[in-house]
Formats: structure tokens, C-alpha cells, sequence
């Protein structure tokens, strides 16, 4: 459609429009903050006897409510179809939107308000809109290019809201017109129906209102409505038209500046409205803009001053003057948002828009977006959320208020009610609505789930909370999701882990649109910062999703097969980032995560990555990947049984961690029997008796990676392969009778018909084949103990069947490992520790386990002891007597947190006997690497003084004979000695992370340290991060108070630790920062890798650690370290003297 205007000079249209008889057009944009302060004075000059605005009519009956004075915006009309799930229309107010601006000034004057847009009830609402064509260049572009402004900036802002400050309102009103008739013109042939059926319905409803009438509607309308009224145009009938929408659910609900801003993803927003509510508050003077621009600049500064960025008045000063400046050279009244946010970009970010311009632009938002929330007047009717909510209960039979608490349980996979309920109540903890608990709650699948649910008063607060974000339930927990997404991106992620989790809350609620959002986040932050144990958790999640297993999302989304082969390649590249882990979770999460793969088809890739595991990682990691590998038919069982037989004979440590990392995943295996077990079986078989007490500590540890019911499945298989009968039958004596009466009986049936029955003395057994051994083994000498016995030692099961002479053994091992963790480890039938009294005293275990093993078995079972909380198993070793070892360091530091000062200064001699010793072994191997910083060293600069004999060396190939045959040298290169360096010439700065997985490597930089601290020309600095970093260089000196100081635990957050050594460089190019972590980052990504690239820029040598240790392997996030490379740190795995080297080597 068009209309006559199109095709008038542009004043005179404007003209017309601005006078046209008894009707006074308003246009307007939505949210303006310039055109809701002229509003009172242009309806005051027009003089209404009716004011229209543009709201649909169906919300007639809320104006009342709206303009109510009690109101406080801003607030919202929100309009749902009745059904649950529906599109909802949202129409937000503040005191900035001119449309409540008309309306309030209608309540006060007593002048009638009308709604005159299409009905919402009208089906032309749910016309899909016409395809755009090709955009052409008309009025508003050739306007565009002569208004000054910042790129990006609409039509309206540089017409209408830069210009405004201190004009009339009749010349506001007549620049939005004259905005609204050339967007108009411009697209005059690609109005689509929808608009023209909402221009014709409002044409009516100026026609059929008498009166003079001031009409409020958008500026693009506008130039429609002059024409004559004629009847609204109807919908033709067809066979197959849709079923007219239900009357929709309207409800008046608070609102927040938050919500309201373009930014959140809600529609009708508007960007900072709290600098929007400052124009409005100013009444668009340009003198009181000023003054509000002043404050903001203030404000920011001081927030940023309060997150640890120096800023202060000065700066504030200066964003207030760039701003005035920029104002004045696009020729406008008055600075306005556009000119303060150029001036702090340019003020406060200096030139970093990914450093320190991610603290700008978080106290930009969080100061010109405002927490301001509004609230209905309190008479308004109760309406929307809640009683959707209370209807939608009573409808699946659910308690609503009043009814008592009830616990149910849902079938949610099988019957069609019950997935309704499940999704609904899944909705209501989404939306954080007090109402329904989970009953159980457990990580595996399961197909019912238990809910206890109660309405309680807090759960009529929890729905007034959401129901700014709908008025159903399926709008108000997409409302919440999206906001928790919104403010997970303004802090720089989501994170893989709270991808994963926003994933399964949407798909939980049935959302398919904030499932595919949050699958896009999975997709990006897989890459970026995902673990392992992320990794396997979404790939359970997305296995899930493609079976239908998620009772709200029944149907597979769309490209979810891509997702999964994206998931399982970041799989194979953060499998490699294991080799160094000594953590069972890590191993379980492996095997998870190649099952998911095997399922789905993606295991190829996978199998090489555990391949490498299997070659190249940890002894426990080894232990895992070989188990994985027969698990899923890699390999043979034979060929993993022969590799467990030969890992018993390794050093206890690594022979005990293989079997743990192994067993834990591959336990089965053993308890069937079969080709697994028979290599243990002779092999342990083969030994002599002191070899297998020697073998014994470290064979239990790694059978305790067993559960107790499965140790005693594992006893029973072995037991019958090497038949091992019990002596005693613990049957009734009846049985036994009735046992006999059958034997006999069979005995005179054989008789009856001819047969031997056999004898006593065995004759028949003699004359029979020999039946086949359960199992060859050699003989044993006398008092050897037999293999049953040896299985229930290692295994830790049945003592009581032991002889006196073993029997002390399991004791002296039950006291370190009890009845063991998991199924059957509270029940009293086979207990670990049998009838034998524990020790009284840990000096008795300590003497017992050094006579039953040796030393070096005594203390490393006493510091196993102590990692399972027994304080007393160190603190009775005489300092003189232990071997000095980082394990048994670790072990007595991770101790000596939770013990009292007393029993603590009985600990200070071992730990100070151990940390000598170390830091002793330690500098004479480090020291060697940093020989010569300090010396003199040669050079070409005449600095020092003259080295003669490298000169000569230097200049041979001048050297001739003179006239007298003495051989002469005309040197042309002079070699000097510099001067030997006494200052203090390099910065070192160690940031170590102390979170709870990086233990060890905590200890060795500490020490590393220490020994650093000694080099004269290296500042050393020594600065520890969790979730907070603390600066323990004055300790450095001194490695036993720095050790003691150390507090281990917590999450991690590395860019806080570089931005801490930024502050500490004070020469750029002579400052190495070395990080020492698993790089798996607790914050956004984004954060870490902007304070990588600013130390990067300013000319730091940085390097980052994986681990810091004698092992040469790390468990890392891949993933992250990929990132840190590109971004300008170069990260290894290192031992202390491979640092020290390297930290030579960029010295020198």
C-alpha cells in the first residue's frame, strides 16, 4: 500500500503531517527519551478531547493500571496465546517511553485513553512477513549522510535525540515525523500486510472517535493515518484456514532496566537505559546533561577504581572534556550517550580493547544499564504468571495452594502426563520457584524421577520474581535461562561447564530454542576451555538427546551428529593432556568418555589418543588406558592379564598406581576369571615367601581400587580355580541327612545293576582318569604360604582364615586400609580387619610394618596413612630415620594445615629435615644450569678491561713477520672483559597455581624458588593463586617458611595472577614471568588470554609450566595451553632443572 505522501516534497509532506486538523500526530519511537519529556507540553498545546496510542486493543482494560500513579516504572504489558508455550508480546514501559508519557498525562487531565492497534486476537498476527528485496538508497540515507554522528547510529538518534537538547517540543515533534515519513517513503513498496491491516484498524479508530484527538503512535506509521478511514480489510475464509487464537492472557508484570536494555535479547529495548532515564529526568537541558554526564564519568571511574584499576578525578575530568569536545565538533547542543562512550573508550581503555578494555566496558554496563526495577501499582489485578501456573497444576493434578506437600514419582519416558509434569516442574527450578525439590538425586540414568513438592509462601514470591519474563511457565524459564546466558557472556564465557549445564536445564525444560542456543555455546566452548571430565559429561548429554532419553526433548535437535563428532575431536586433543594425571576421577571420566564414542561411532581417533596414554602416561593413567583398551576389545583379555603380571614386579610406587588406575575401570574382568586372571595367578603363585612380603604392600594398594563386595568376588574366582574347598560345611544338620539318605540310595542303584560303587579306600578314583588340575603351580617349600592365603593378603578378605604368621600381616595393612570404600564396605560378614585388636599405639604399627617390611615400606605406608587423615602416623618418625622424598614432603605439608600449633611444632623437625635435604639435591642440580650469570663474560663493547689473549686469538689471521723476523699482529677486533654484574639485573616472577590438582608441582617451584632466591642477579618473586593471589617473595629466602606459608585448595583463576605480575614488571625486557599450572581456568577464557597478549605486548618473555617436576608428564587442559600459545606464551613440561636452564639461557 501506499499513500499520498509518498510522493510529496519533503517539507511540505512534513507540513502536512504535523497539521492536520482535528487530529495532532505524535510519532514516536518506542523508548525516547527526548520525545516523553515534550509529550505533557504537546498535549497540552494540542488540547485532546481523547488520546489514541499504539497498543493493541485487547489491552484496553490495563491503561487504567499502567498510568496509575502508584506504577513505578518501568514495568510491561505482556500478552501470551492462552497456551502454554505460546509467543508472547512483550511491550515494556519506562518513564522514557512517550506512549506511558501520553497516558499518565491522560490520568492526570481525566481525558480518555484508547488503544487503537489490530487486536492481538486478530489472525493477521500470525502472518510470516514477506521477503525483503534488495535495499535501495532513498530519502533517510541522503538525510543520514548529512547529519554528523557516530557510525552505526540510526536515522532517529541523530535526528531526533542528538538535536533535541534545548529545542521546543513542536520542533521534536516535527523531526520524528519527518524521520518516520522518509523511512516510510524509502520502503513504500515493501510494506507487508501485517502493517497495512494495523495502519487500516487505526485509520478506523481515528474515524469512528469523535472529537479532537491526539494520536501516539510509531513515527513510521504516521504518514499512513492521514489519508480518509475507510473499513479495516478481512481476512477472506478458507478451507483450511487456522482456528481464530483464544483471547490472550495480558498481565501488567515489574519490570528492570536490565531486561529493558538491546542488549538482553528481549525485544521493544533500548541500549543503557539508565543514562536514557538521566535525558528524560534533564527534560533534554543541555546544561543538566551536562551535569548527568559529569556524574556518570565519575561513577565509572570510581568502579573501576574499586575492581583495581588506578583511576581517579583526573580521568573523570578528562572523559567529561573529550566528551564537550566531540559534541562541539559534530556541531550538536549537548554531549549525548554516542559522545561519553567514545571518551571513555579512548580516556579509560587505552588502546586495550582486550585487557583492560573488558574492565571498561563491564563498569560502562554495569553503570549506564542501571539495576532499576519497577513494580505495579498494588490494586493491580493478580494476573499472568501465577495463575497460569496455578491453573497448569490443578490441570495435572498437582498440588497447588493450600494443598498439603506431597512426594510423587514420575514415569516421565512412558506415559505422556508425566512428561508434562516433568517439564513443568523442571521449569519452576528453573525459574528458581520454591515449589518442587528432587527426592533423589543421582548422576547415572535413570527412567523415573522422585519429587517432593510443596506450595509454600515463598513460592507466590518466586513467581513474582520471574514474571518479568512471561506469563506462562515455558516463556518465563526461556526469560530466566537467557538471562543466566546473558550474564555468563558479559563475564566473558560461558564456560564449557556452564554450557554443559545450561544444556541440560533447557533441554530438561523442553525449550528447543535455548537448546539450540546453548548448543552453539557447547560448540565454541569444547574448544576453548572444555575438560575432560566436561568432555564426557556432554557427550553423556548429547547421547542422551539423540536417543529421546530427555523425557521435555523427545526429539533429537537438529545437527546433533555434527556436535558429536565436534565433541569427541576436542576429546582426542585433551586425552593427551592427561598423561601426567594421578587423579581415579580422570581415569573414570576416560572410560566414559570412549564409550560414548564407541556408541556413537566415533572411537577410531580415540582409540590412537588412549593408544599414547597407554605408551607415554602416569602409571595410574597407563594402568586406566590399558583397561579401557580390552574393555572396548582393543585388546586381547590374555594380553591384559599378561601386562598386570608384569607390572607387580615394578617399583612399589609405580606397580601399586598401574594396578589402581587398571582395577578401577577393569575389575570385572578379574572377578570372571578366565584369560585375565591366569597370568596373577602364576605369577603370584611362582613367588617365594619373601619375595610376596615384599611385594605385598604395594600389590593390596593397588587392589584397594576395589570395592570390598568386589575383592570378595575376585577371592571366590580364585579360589575356585585353584580349588580351594572350605574344611567346615555350614549346612543343617537335616540337609545333611537328607544329603546322605540321596548318596545312599545312588549307592544301591549302582549295585542293583552291576556297577562299582566305589570304595573307601579310593580304588575307583585310581582306576578313573585322573581329573584335570585346577591349576599348575610349583611346589612350596615347608611353611610356605599357600596360594589362598596370599590372594585374601592382597585382596585384604577373610583374615580370619589365616594362620597366626600371616594374620599379622593383614593387620599391619588393615590399619592403613580398613574395610575399603563402596558396595559391602558397612557390612560386618568379611570385614577387612577380621578379630585382630588394632594397634594401641602408631608407634607399635610403625615398629610392626619395619619388621614385617623394611624401612622404605614403613614410611611410605605411614604417609599413605597420613593422606587418609592419620595425623599420628608421622609425628612418631624420628626426622633421622625417613628417606627425604617430594611424596612424603607432600604428604606431611597436606597434613600439617589442619593440626594444632602444638601437635604442629612435633612436626617442624621432619619437615624441616626434608625440606634441607631437598632443596640441597635440588641446587645441586639447578645450580650448574645458572653458573656464570654473574661472572665476567666477553665483549666487543670497551667496557671493561682488555682480555689480551682472546685479542690475539681474535686477530691470528693478521699476524706477519717484520723486518727483523719477530712476528707482529695488527689487531682489527678488540675483545674487552665486561665488568662482573653485582646488581640485581633480571626479574624472575614464579606465579604458581595452588589449587588442589596442582600439589606436587607446588612443592618443587617453592623450592625451585628458594634456590633461584640465591642467584645474585635474579629478582626473584614467588606469587601463589587460587581464586585470590598472594605474594610470597619475603619468604622466598627461607624455602621451609615458604613451604609452611603455602595454603593449597580452592579453584583457579590465572588472569588474575597475570594481571598481578604485570604490576610487578618494572623492565619489561628484562622480566621473565614463568606460570606454573594445569591451565584449567575457573573464570572465562577470555579474561586469561587478553592478560596473556598484554604481557605479551609489552615485551615479557613468558612461559608456561604444565607441570614442574622430575616426571616430565602433566595432566593439562590441551585445550587452554592451544590458546596461551597462540596468544604469546610457550608452554612445556618441565623439571626444575629444565627451568633453570631455560632461564639461563634467556639471561645470558
Amino acid at each position: 500500500m501506499t499513500d499520498d505522501s509518498t510522493a510529496d516534497d519533503p517539507r511540505a509532506a512534513v507540513a502536512r503531517l504535523s497539521d492536520t486538523g482535528r487530529v495532532t500526530l505524535i510519532g514516536v519511537r518506542h523508548h525516547s527519551p527526548v520525545l516523553a519529556a515534550a509529550i505533557p507540553a504537546l498535549l497540552d498545546a494540542a488540547a485532546p478531547d481523547a488520546v489514541l496510542v499504539e497498543l493493541p486493543a485487547d489491552m484496553q482494560p490495563w491503561l487504567t493500571w499502567l498510568a496509575h500513579p502508584d506504577t513505578q516504572a518501568p514495568v510491561a504489558l505482556a500478552a501470551a496465546s492462552g497456551d502454554e508455550g505460546g509467543p508472547l508480546a512483550f511491550y515494556p514501559f519506562a518513564d522514557f517511553s512517550p506512549e506511558l508519557a501520553a497516558l499518565r498525562w491522560a490520568q492526570r487531565r481525566g481525558v480518555p485513553a484508547h488503544c487503537c492497534d489490530l487486536p492481538l486476537s486478530d489472525p493477521a498476527w500470525q502472518e510470516r512477513p514477506a521477503a525483503v528485496g534488495p535495499r535501495v538508497i532513498g530519502y533517510a540515507d541522503s538525510v543520514r549522510a548529512t547529519l554528523t554522528g557516530r557510525t552505526g547510529d540510526d536515522l532517529w538518534d541523530r535526528w531526533v535525540e542528538a538535536a533535541a537538547p534545548g529545542s521546543p517540543p513542536e520542533a521534536v515533534r516535527r523531526s520524528a515525523l519527518a524521520v518516520g515519513w522518509a523511512l516510510r517513503t524509502d520502503d513504500a513498496d515493501g510494506i507487508g500486510a501485517l502493517d497495512q491491516r494495523r495502519e487500516a484498524w487505526m485509520r478506523q479508530q481515528i474515524a469512528e472517535t469523535s472529537g479532537r484527538l491526539a494520536v501516539v503512535v510509531g513515527a513510521f506509521h504516521a504518514p499512513a493515518l492521514t489519508t480518509p478511514g475507510h473499513p479495516a480489510p478481512t481476512t477472506p475464509p478458507t478451507p483450511d484456514a487456522e482456528a481464530p487464537r483464544r483471547t490472550p492472557v495480558i498481565s501488567l508484570v515489574p519490570y528492570s532496566f536490565d531486561l529493558l536494555d538491546a542488549r538482553s535479547g528481549y525485544p521493544a529495548g533500548i541500549r543503557d537505559p539508565r543514562w536514557q532515564q538521566a535525558v528524560h529526568d534533564a527534560h533534554a537541558d543541555p546544561t543538566a546533561l551536562a551535569a548527568h554526564l559529569r556524574g556518570f564519568a565519575v561513577e565509572i571511574t570510581r568502579h573501576l577504581r574499586d575492581q583495581g584499576h588506578p583511576t581517579g578525578p583526573a580521568e573523570a575530568a578528562e572523559i567529561t572534556r573529550l566528551a564537550h569536545d566531540l559534541a562541539r565538533l559534530r556541531n550538536l547542543p549537548a554531549a549525548g550517550r554516542g559522545e561519553l562512550v567514545e571518551a571513555l573508550q579512548t580516556v579509560l581503555a587505552q588502546g586495550e580493547p582486550a585487557g583492560r578494555g573488558r574492565a571498561v566496558a563491564a563498569a560502562m554496563q554495569h553503570t549506564l544499564i542501571g539495576q532499576r526495577r519497577g513494580h505495579p501499582c498494588p490494586d493491580t489485578p493478580v494476573c499472568g504468571l501465577t495463575p497460569a501456573t496455578t491453573a497448569l497444576l490443578h490441570e495435572l493434578r498437582l498440588p497447588g495452594p493450600g494443598d498439603p506437600p506431597r512426594t510423587v514419582r514420575l514415569d516421565p519416558l512412558r506415559t505422556p502426563l508425566d512428561r508434562r509434569r516433568e517439564a513443568t516442574l523442571q521449569r519452576l527450578l528453573a525459574c528458581q520457584v520454591p515449589y518442587a525439590e528432587p527426592a533423589e538425586t543421582t548422576t547415572a540414568e535413570t527412567l523415573t524421577t522422585r519429587w517432593r513438592l510443596h506450595w509454600q509462601p515463598g513460592t507466590d514470591a518466586g513467581l513474582a520474581a520471574a514474571s518479568p519474563h512471561g506469563v506462562t511457565l515455558a516463556q518465563a524459564a526461556a526469560g530466566m535461562l537467557n538471562t543466566r546466558r546473558r550474564r555468563e557472556v558479559t563475564d566473558g564465557g560461558p564456560t564449557a561447564a556452564q554450557a554443559v549445564a545450561g544444556l541440560a536445564r533447557a533441554a530438561a525444560c523442553g525449550l528447543p530454542d535455548a537448546v539450540d542456543v546453548r548448543l552453539a555455546d557447547l560448540h565454541t566452548a569444547v574448544t576453548g576451555t572444555a575438560t575432560l571430565a566436561d568432555l564426557a559429561t556432554a557427550s553423556q548429554l548429547l547421547q542422551r538427546l539423540h536417543r529421546g532419553h530427555i523425557p521435555a526433548t523427545p526429539s533429537p535437535p537438529a545437527a546433533l551428529d555434527e556436535h558429536l563428532t565436534h565433541l569427541h575431536a576436542a576429546a582426542v586433543r585433551a586425552i593427551d593432556g592427561l598423561a601426567g594425571s594421578t587423579d581415579p576421577g580422570d581415569a573414570r571420566a576416560l572410560l566414559d568418555l570412549v564409550r560414548h564414542a564407541d556408541d556413537s561411532g566415533h572411537l577410531l581417533r580415540l582409540g590412537h589418543a588412549v593408544s599414547r596414554l597407554a605408551r607415554d602416561g602416569s602409571p595410574l593413567m597407563r594402568g586406566a588406558a590399558h583397561a579401557v583398551q580390552v574393555l572396548l576389545g582393543i585388546a586381547a583379555p590374555h594380553e591384559f592379564g599378561v601386562v598386570l603380571a608384569s607390572w607387580t614386579e615394578m617399583p612399589a610406587a609405580e606397580c601399586t598406581d598401574r594396578l589402581r588406575g587398571a582395577l578401577s575401570l577393569a575389575g570385572a574382568l578379574l572377578e570372571a576369571g578366565g584369560d585375565t586372571l591366569t597370568p596373577l595367578l602364576k605369577t603370584i603363585d611362582g613367588w617365594d615367601d619373601d619375595h610376596f612380603i615384599r611385594r605385598l604392600p604395594a600389590l593390596r594398594g593397588g587392589f584397594d581400587a576395589l570395592s570390598p563386595a568386589d575383592r570378595d568376588r575376585v577371592l571366590d574366582t580364585v579360589r575356585r580355580r585353584i580349588g580351594d574347598v572350605d574344611a567346615t560345611v555350614s549346612v543343617a544338620p537335616s540337609l545333611l541327612a537328607d544329603w546322605l539318605a540321596v548318596d545312599q540310595s545312588g549307592r544301591q542303584a549302582l549295585t542293583t545293576l552291576g556297577l562299582p560303587p566305589g570304595s573307601d579306600d579310593h580304588t575307583a578314583e585310581k582306576s578313573a582318569p585322573p581329573p584335570p588340575p585346577a591349576e599348575p603351580r610349583p611346589a612350596h617349600r615347608a611353611h610356605a604360604l599357600p596360594a589362598a592365603q596370599r590372594w585374601r593378603l592382597l585382596l585384604g578378605r577373610r583374615p580370619d582364615d589365616l594362620p597366626p604368621h600371616a594374620r599379622r600381616l593383614a593387620t599391619a595393612l588393615d590399619e592403613l586400609y580398613g574395610s575399603g570404600r563402596g558396595e559391602g564396605s558397612h557390612t560386618a560378614a568379611g570385614r577387612g580387619g577380621g578379630r585382630q585388636p588394632a594397634y594401641p599405639q602408631v608407634r607399635e604399627w610403625a615398629d610392626d610394618l619395619e619388621a614385617l617390611f623394611g624401612a622404605a615400606v614403613r614410611d611410605e605406608v605411614l604417609a599413605r596413612a597420613a593422606e587418609r587423615g592419620r595425623a599420628d602416623a608421622l609425628l612418631t618418625i624420628a626426622p633421622e630415620d625417613v628417606r627425604p622424598s617430594v611424596e612424603l614432603l607432600h604428604t606431611v605439608l597436606a597434613l600439617a594445615g589442619g593440626l594444632p600449633e602444638a601437635r604442629l611444632n612435633r612436626l617442624r623437625p621432619l619437615v624441616a629435615r626434608l625440606v634441607t635435604e631437598l632443596t640441597a639435591q635440588l641446587a645441586r642440580q639447578i645450580r650448574p644450569a645458572l653458573t656464570g650469570l654473574a661472572t665476567p663474560r666477553r665483549t666487543r663493547r670497551p667496557s671493561g678491561r682488555l682480555d689480551l689473549g682472546a685479542t690475539v686469538h681474535a686477530n691470528l689471521h693478521t699476524a706477519h713477520l717484520d723486518s727483523h723476523g719477530a712476528v707482529q699482529i695488527r689487531p682489527e677486533r678488540f675483545v674487552f672483559r665486561s665488568r662482573g654484574r653485582r646488581s640485581v639485573d633480571w626479574q624472575v616472577i614464579l606465579l604458581v597455581d595452588v589449587s588442589g590438582s596442582m600439589e606436587p608441582s607446588t612443592i618443587w617451584a617453592a623450592l625451585s624458588a628458594s634456590v633461584l632466591a640465591g642467584v645474585t642477579t635474579l629478582r626473584t618473586h614467588f606469587v601463589t593463586f587460587s581464586t585470590e593471589v598472594v605474594d610470597l617473595t619475603d619468604r622466598v629466602a627461607d624455602p621451609l617458611s615458604l613451604l609452611l606459608e603455602i595454603s593449597v585448595g580452592g579453584g583457579t583463576h590465572i588472569a588474575a595472577a597475570l594481571r598481578y605480575a604485570r604490576q610487578l614488571v618494572t623492565t619489561p625486557s628484562r622480566s621473565l614471568v614463568v606460570l606454573v599450572s594445569d591451565f584449567e581456568e575457573g573464570h572465562p577464557i577470555g579474561g586469561l588470554l587478553a592478560a596473556v597478549r598484554a604481557l605479551a605486548d609489552d615485551g615479557v618473555t613468558l612461559l608456561g609450566c604444565a607441570s614442574l617436576d622430575d616426571r616430565g608428564q602433566a595432566r593439562y587442559s590441551t585445550a587452554v595451553a592451544g590458546q596461551l600459545v597462540a596468544a604469546g606464551m610457550p608452554v612445556a613440561a618441565l623439571s626444575p632443572t629444565e627451568l633453570a636452564r631455560w632461564i639461563g639461557d634467556q639471561v645470558r
